[in-house]
């Protein structure tokens, strides 16, 4: 969905499956934001620290999955 500046709530939901469809299993996982500008006309993105950057470190974060 549209992302915003701010705190962002998007439509994208994610269903607790990999890549083929199957359930992942229960465990800690690590995971990666990266984000692009649509039109490299547009000006570059920078890193904006609020309360949420807490939760990365060296642009990735930690999930843990349970049942």
């Amino acid at each position: 969905g549209p992302i915003h500046i701010g705190i962002n709530r998007t439509q994208y939901a994610w269903d607790g499956t990999d890549q083929y469809g199957d359930r992942l299993a229960n465990g800690v996982y690590l995971y990666r934001v990266i984000a692009k500008m649509r039109r490299e006309d547009e000006a570059e993105m920078k890193l904006f620290t609020n309360r949420i950057s807490s939760m990365f470190r060296n642009g990735f974060g930690k999930m843990y999955l349970m049942r």
